[in-house]
């Protein structure tokens, strides 16, 4: 890999981290940003690496292109079917980093897949945190099992727009009931809201939560350890094996 290449995998970085920054504190990120990196990048790119190799700026857009119809599938699969909870914005963070890539079309990929297969690991350490601070519900086995996986239990002050609730509580012939939800939504505002309001009238002081972990945490991450298995040449080598 060219020497050349470093500055723009660190400005990438600093990006990474301003927008992962936004995700936490607020939920949303700054496209603007990421405008900036692709800028930049095809800037950078067409100055100190591709210059006037026409075969690289051809590789170069086809990727772009590819990872663009990719992240547009998946955006598509997303609204017709809510089979993912990707939001728009963790879709451009990985558009965005496509127009740093160097390498082949499977980069930006690599990264996506890799931030689903973290996002994979967090029901394991929700699970294993439960056991050991022995937060058990008062459910089914097979319930509890999937409560404790996928969140924990919250005092309902506590509560933010950043938890979505895996329990709803009903009142049938004046006996106080709950029942746990199939899935987690991912827009509980104006469900907690309900939610906070019947528990205060009815003396419910917390409920299972599942965590809305930043996804734009995983794309660092991914792009972290994708980048890394690049610069060591440990992808390419992989894929000689089936190309």
């Amino acid at each position: 890999m060219d020497i050349l290449y470093v500055p723009l995998i660190v400005f990438t970085l600093i990006i990474l981290l301003y927008v992962t920054y936004q995700d936490i504190k607020y939920r949303e990120i700054n496209v603007i940003s990421l405008l900036i990196l692709a800028v930049v990048s095809v800037v950078y790119l067409g100055i100190f690496i591709f210059k006037n190799n026409s075969f690289l700026w051809y590789n170069y857009v086809l990727q772009l292109i590819i990872t663009f119809l990719f992240l547009f599938i998946f955006y598509l699969l997303g609204k017709l079917s809510n089979l993912t909870y990707i939001g728009e914005g963790d879709l451009y963070i990985i558009l965005g980093i496509s127009f740093t890539n160097i390498f082949d079309i499977y980069f930006s990929m690599f990264i996506f897949i890799s931030a689903l297969f973290l996002n994979l690991l967090i029901p394991i350490g929700i699970f294993l945190f439960n056991l050991l601070s022995k937060n058990y519900p008062k459910h089914s086995f097979l319930k509890s099992i999937y409560l404790m996986f996928l969140g924990y239990p919250l005092k309902l002050n506590k509560i933010t727009n950043f938890y979505t609730p895996l329990e709803k509580y009903v009142l049938e012939e004046g006996i106080l009931k709950y029942k746990t939800t199939i899935k987690p939504n991912i827009e509980p505002e104006k469900e907690l809201k309900l939610l906070k309001s019947f528990a205060k009238k009815n003396n419910i002081s917390q409920i299972w939560v599942s965590p809305l972990v930043p996804f734009a945490i995983l794309i660092f991450l991914g792009y972290v350890l994708v980048i890394s298995l690049y610069l060591l040449d440990i992808i390419n080598y992989l894929l000689s094996f089936f190309i």
